[in-house]
């Protein structure tokens, strides 16, 4: 089917789409939690199977390959996620209400000793800083003036702790949906972890 697929087949095409959309819809799924999000990401993901049709390898697992693009879109999502504030309240109010209470206490409660070790990794400044920024929400000026640095030196203090937990996030996190999960927490610890005061 591949083959044909190459040649511009779009009844190929179509069969493709057919038989794996479901599948990869639910794998998605698993990681992005947002019915709307998956389907936009297949979406985007089977455009860019056509557009790249002739390059596909025929000797090589074409599951396999579809896969690996959809895990891609997932990790370039996650860098969307990462800056922008709206999607990421999107995904998280999507996953919160995926999950049972239960099971989500015992996310929180995991998640709140994983970024507290991230947070202890941080040099005692560094703590001082990133409390003051993302705990009480202070502006890097007001933190400037309170502890007598400049702003670029608070700026540099919240880019280096907020690459260390990002990068301890992605060590000891196990899935992308958790790392979509801290990285709204990370904005809202003010309303969270209060084991960091």
């Amino acid at each position: 089917m591949t083959l044909r697929l190459q040649k511009g087949d779009s009844d190929a095409f179509l069969e493709l789409y057919n038989q794996y959309h479901q599948p990869l819809y639910h794998y998605v799924l698993r990681f992005v939690k947002s019915p709307a999000i998956a389907e936009d990401i297949l979406q985007d993901v089977f455009l860019k199977i056509w557009e790249i049709r002739t390059r596909i390898n025929p000797d090589l697992s074409f599951k396999s390959y579809l896969y690996r693009i959809c895990r891609n879109s997932v990790f370039k999502l996650l860098k969307k996620i990462a800056v922008d504030e709206n999607l990421r309240v999107q995904v998280f109010q999507q996953f919160a209400q995926s999950v049972a209470d239960a099971d989500l206490k015992v996310l929180w409660q995991q998640y709140e000793t994983l970024l507290q070790a991230a947070f202890n990794r941080l040099p005692p400044q560094r703590q001082k800083v990133f409390r003051l920024c993302r705990e009480e929400g202070k502006t890097y000026e007001q933190v400037a003036a309170e502890l007598g640095i400049s702003r670029n030196t608070v700026k540099e203090h919240m880019v280096l702790a907020m690459k260390l937990i990002r990068e301890h996030l992605d060590q000891f996190g196990d899935n992308p949906t958790h790392f979509i999960f801290l990285l709204f927490l990370i904005k809202e610890i003010p309303a969270t972890f209060t084991s960091l005061s």
